[in-house]
This record gives C-alpha cells, sequence and structure tokens, in this order.
C-alpha cells in the first residue's frame, strides 16, 4: 500500500505554510517518519488575489529551491499541485488546467467558508466540464448538509483532513463518503514543521483502520501518472 498525504503546504516560501527549504527538509523528514511515501504539495492559490502566471513563477521558483538543497531520493515523492480557492466564475479562468496535480486531471478545490449558492455550486460543475476532476479539500471543516448537497448536485470528489478524527468529532458522514467512494484522499495539511502536528496523520490512518487502505488505493489511482518533482525540475532547466 503507497501512502499518499494528499494536501500539504511544503513548498519554501510558496505560501505561508513553509518559510524556508530547511523547513521543507523538516516536513519531509517528519512524513518519512510516520511512513508517508509521496506527499502531493498543495501550495495555496487565490484567483482573486493572484494570476495563474505568478503563481505558478512562484511555485517553480520554491521548487528549484527544494531541489537543489534536499536529498530528495531519501524522502517521499513530491507532485507538484495547488489548492485553489472557488470563486465565482473562476471554471473559465485561462490555464486553470496547470493547476492540476502535474500530469493529471486532478485539482484540488478549497470551498470558501460561506453559504454555497448556486452560482458557486455551478462553478465546481464548470471545472469539471473543462475535463478536470476536482477534489474538494478538507471537506470535514465545513457544514455538513453544504457538502452533502455539493457532493450530490456536482460530480467532485473529496479529501479529508486528519484533524477530523480529533477527540470528540463525529466522523460518521466521513467514514460512510469514503465507503461510496466520494472521499479519495486523505491529508494533513501540513502547514510548518511541529512534530505533532503530523502525528495526525498518523492517527487518522489507526483510526481508520482498513478503510484508510481503501482511500490510499484510491488516491494511488488518481495520480497513476502523475509527474513528480524531480521530473519536472528536469523540464523547467
Amino acid at each position: 500500500m503507497m501512502r499518499i498525504d494528499f494536501h500539504a503546504h511544503i513548498l519554501p516560501r510558496a505560501d505561508h505554510g513553509c518559510d524556508s527549504s530547511v523547513m521543507s527538509e523538516k516536513q519531509l523528514r517528519l512524513m518519512k517518519k510516520a511512513g508517508t511515501d509521496a506527499v502531493v504539495a498543495t501550495s495555496h492559490f487565490y484567483p482573486n488575489h493572484d494570476s495563474v502566471e505568478s503563481f505558478l513563477d512562484r511555485r517553480d521558483g520554491a521548487m528549484e529551491a527544494m531541489q537543489r538543497k534536499l536529498p530528495l531520493t531519501d524522502l517521499p515523492t513530491v507532485y507538484p499541485a495547488a489548492e485553489v480557492l472557488v470563486c465565482i466564475g473562476m471554471d473559465k479562468m485561462p490555464d486553470l488546467e496547470k493547476l492540476t496535480v502535474a500530469g493529471t486531471s486532478v485539482i484540488l478545490l478549497e470551498m470558501p467558508f460561506t453559504y454555497w449558492h448556486d452560482d458557486l455550486l455551478a462553478t465546481v460543475r464548470g471545472v469539471s466540464a473543462r475535463g478536470l476532476t476536482p477534489v474538494l479539500a478538507h471537506i470535514d471543516r465545513y457544514d455538513p448538509a453544504e457538502v452533502a448537497r455539493l457532493l450530490s448536485e456536482t460530480d467532485a470528489l473529496a479529501q479529508v483532513n486528519a484533524e477530523a478524527f480529533g477527540l470528540f468529532k463525529n466522523t460518521k458522514a466521513l467514514r460512510a463518503y469514503m465507503r461510496e467512494g466520494r472521499v479519495v484522499a486523505l491529508g494533513s495539511d501540513l502547514h510548518g514543521d511541529k512534530p505533532s502536528d503530523y502525528k495526525r496523520f498518523v492517527k487518522m490512518q489507526k483510526k481508520l483502520g482498513p478503510l484508510a487502505e481503501v482511500v490510499f488505493a484510491r488516491t494511488a489511482e488518481l495520480l497513476r501518472e502523475a509527474e513528480p518533482l524531480t521530473a519536472r525540475q528536469s523540464q523547467l532547466v
């Protein structure tokens, strides 16, 4: 079984999740120690504040810095991607495809923490209409009724954060989505390099038991053609 952390902020200075290559290495070593085989680097992309071009310039610079400084062969495989905030009409944005997990049609979408009116759901459907595969980030953070509506009215898939399986959390609906095949990925959503933060990702796997293996298998299938950072770097230089 390949353990894939589908949501983490590990590229140096690409967003607020990681401030240096030194921190990147600490984050990746936490993952290696935890048994994580691969990680999707989901740097934040805000369509209302950034362009795809400027984001990619920043991300490419972060990847180059990581490549220069880190012994990547000794650490989990890194797949470049983005965590894209859903704004009305962003489905029509030029070059949206460049924000997918490299080499795939998979795009991680972050919903706003507001009421999800019809135009937002139409935007998610528009992303699918472009031939992309939307995966909704950390559905555990949102109103369960809103999540249920979105999953019933779009073909989006979903990702769950490790923090969802902390104390006193009701995870019945999340487990049901996993069994139904709507949840296809698990993530640490790691910001910073505190060991205690990554332990949640390990604890989640233990709490889910065999169900975690089922979800990891779905993630591996989604990323079957994904291009790791090392392959992307060879194209950049």
